[in-house]
């Protein structure tokens, strides 16, 4: 349901008058340039990989090694042989024999040695395959994923709404300054010719010096004000432009009339119901809630087992030349395949598990808590909004009747002063009522289309049409 405050009454005033187009330009700079939406659009494309991720861990794992190395071997190797001989113990020549007259013999130790230098080659290759078949922690994740996504965007679009609340806020703050800037100095311009004025009843006696001092009282008072008044507008054209990041954002004024209709529908239930619906910082506790409870269940996933295809090949070859050696060179050539089912089964991990479900569970809790705390604050923000935009529209009628009364009293002060009737306290107070009256009306008008825009915004409604539509509003270029 599009719902509407001022569209229509806008029309209707439309035709006559230019539209400016101000706050939408000013808005438009604040989409190119306002750093928190530029990351919050950042932070909302890096939550989109969340998807891809929790799928890889889905997705069969290759995995690639290769080794080659080279080396040189170089040493003596030696070993001892042994030579069957007659045993001649009296060295006469004639060997000893047993008693069986067989000849008597021993083995006598005959080192050999020989010299080795090898240049060694050894390459190896291995690929390796894993294939999650049971995971179901990685399955609840993939799962998640979609929230998270949903997550991002809502995220996304609620730092929209508040730029488009922000911008508006700086751009009518601006003007609200200005206006205090301008009021105030007409009370400046009016009160010095008061304070002359007086200056020269006094001179010709006509009044008493207590005439002078107060108007020159009322004068000095109303400098300091404009000092503050000119610090205003400084931070306000600072504000606007830490927002839009330029200082030369065009701004131009309201109307001097323009329509005040009440909230459309005239029922706060339905704006309430349409925020439940579509408010951004509800739909983001929500969101925050559910994958809380998801949470739950993939810590509680880490009791389950797991299970996995997994495969393996390996090539492996060794090769040894001789440089200068007496013994053979030789190689060696190694091919092994294998695949496979792998089942790890979680048995004891130091209650690591429990305390991962507990903590999740308690953030669960917490996200639980804070959903309930948001549903509470949007609605009272929705009728906040709500009666803003009631009491806004009596509010600058009565304002604009106040203005009214205060210029007739300032003129029956000045024509009692003129034959005695009133005195110089008089005539200040009622500028001062009236300067002040003028002000508050200027603000409420302010106010009351912030309240709609706030109103729309609490709904989840908020669009660059809504700001399309006040600038009809504002003085045509």
């Amino acid at each position: 349901m599009r719902l509407s405050l001022i569209a229509a009454a806008v029309l209707g005033l439309a035709p006559s008058l230019a539209s400016a187009n101000e706050l939408l330009n000013v808005y438009q700079l604040a989409l190119a340039n306002d750093t928190q939406l530029a990351a919050a659009g950042y932070a909302r494309d890096a939550a989109l990989e969340a998807r891809p991720q929790a799928r890889a861990a889905l997705l069969p794992l290759i995995s690639g090694n290769y080794r080659y190395s080279r080396g040189r071997s170089e040493g003596s190797q030696s070993q001892v042989s042994g030579i069957e001989q007659l045993i001649d113990a009296n060295g006469d020549g004639v060997p000893d024999v047993d008693a069986d007259g067989n000849p008597l013999t021993e083995i006598v130790p005959f080192p050999i040695g020989r010299d080795f230098d090898t240049d060694d080659t050894d390459r190896s290759l291995t690929v390796s395959l894993n294939q999650p078949i049971f995971d179901w922690a990685a399955f609840l994740r993939y799962s998640q994923s979609a929230d998270q996504l949903a997550l991002a965007q809502a995220r996304f679009r609620s730092a929209e709404q508040d730029l488009m609340l922000r911008a508006s806020r700086a751009y009518f703050d601006y003007l609200a300054a200005n206006d205090d800037l301008r009021f105030t100095g007409a009370q400046k311009a009016s009160l010095e010719r008061q304070l002359e004025q007086a200056k020269k009843r006094f001179e010709v006696g006509l009044s008493a010096v207590t005439d002078v001092q107060e108007a020159q009282a009322s004068y000095d008072l109303v400098l300091a004000n404009e000092i503050a008044a000119e610090q205003r507008l400084a931070a306000a054209r600072e504000a606007l432009l830490e927002i839009t990041g330029k200082r030369d954002a065009r701004l131009v004024p309201l109307q001097d009339e323009i329509p005040l209709p009440g909230p459309m529908p005239a029922d706060v239930n339905a704006w309430l119901d349409t925020a439940r619906d579509n408010n951004f910082d509800l739909a983001i506790a929500r969101i925050n809630a559910t994958l809380a409870g998801r949470d739950v269940s993939i810590a509680r996933a880490g009791h389950y087992p797991t299970v996995g295809l997994v495969g393996q090949y390996s090539d492996t070859d060794t090769v040894s030349d001789p440089r200068s050696s007496v013994i053979g060179g030789f190689q060696q050539d190694n091919v092994s395949n294998s695949v496979g089912v792998q089942v790890n089964v979680p048995i004891f991990n130091g209650f690591l598990v429990n305390s991962r479900t507990s903590q999740a569970k308690s953030i669960e809790q917490q996200r639980e808590a804070e959903l309930e705390g948001s549903q509470r604050s949007v609605s009272r923000r929705t009728r906040d909004a709500y009666l803003a935009v009631q009491s806004g529209s009596a509010r600058v009628r009565a304002l604009k009747q106040a203005v009214v009364s205060n210029q007739t009293a300032l003129q029956a002060s000045e024509t009692g002063l003129e034959v005695g009737t009133r005195t110089t306290v008089d005539v200040l107070n009622a500028q001062s009522l009236l300067y002040s009256a003028q002000r508050d009306y200027a603000r409420a008008r302010y106010d009351y289309l912030i309240a709609i825009l706030t109103l729309k915004s609490a709904s989840g409604r908020l669009t660059p049409d809504d700001l399309a539509e006040i600038d009809k509003l504002l003085v045509g270029a």
